[in-house]
């Protein structure tokens, strides 16, 4: 069994979850995320993220239980991502941002296999299109992730091909 906890970022639609889903489906458990986003069609509550309320999040962070969140202003609203320390913990696949990698202590961070999926701008836009998502705007959140991976060398492994196979993923974990 792979000791290495594996870290996926990228832009929207890049591609995090399938291949979440797929390190997770060889039997390594996903971390489930807390969100005051809208839950989009297709999702489950406690499957996708675990949704909650605004009040409730700024609770979690003034108790410490998280490992870490980001705040987001988008076009419909603030939104909080986070995750909860005992499922850093517990849990082997991770979806993460740039500024969640950058709040993990160095000793937290050794133990993961970051992998970050650098997929073209005009794909993310037929992707986001594509999945009909309303609950923010696309130009916003794909100028939003352009900043945020701007500098970011943070990782172990690039992949830059839309149509990946996994399985590399998979093979390179330790």
């Amino acid at each position: 069994m792979k000791k290495e906890k594996l870290i996926v970022v990228g832009s929207s639609s890049s591609g995090k979850d399938y291949l979440a889903k797929y390190i997770s489906d060889k039997g390594l458990k996903r971390e489930i995320k807390v969100t005051t986003r809208p839950i989009r069609e297709g999702e489950v509550n406690g499957y996708t993220y675990n949704y909650t309320t605004s009040e409730l999040f700024e609770k979690m962070i003034k108790e410490n239980s998280l490992h870490e969140y980001e705040k987001f202003t988008t076009t419909t609203g603030v939104w909080y991502y986070g995750s909860l320390r005992e499922q850093f913990d517990s849990s082997q696949v991770f979806i993460k941002t740039v500024g969640g990698i950058k709040q993990m202590s160095k000793e937290d961070r050794s133990k993961c296999f970051v992998v970050y999926l650098d997929i073209d701008r005009d794909i993310l836009v037929e992707r986001l299109t594509k999945r009909n998502d309303t609950n923010d705007s696309i130009q916003r959140r794909l100028d939003a992730d352009a900043i945020d991976f701007s500098n970011f060398t943070d990782y172990d492994l690039k992949i830059t091909d839309p149509e990946f196979d996994p399985e590399i993923v998979w093979d390179l974990m330790d």
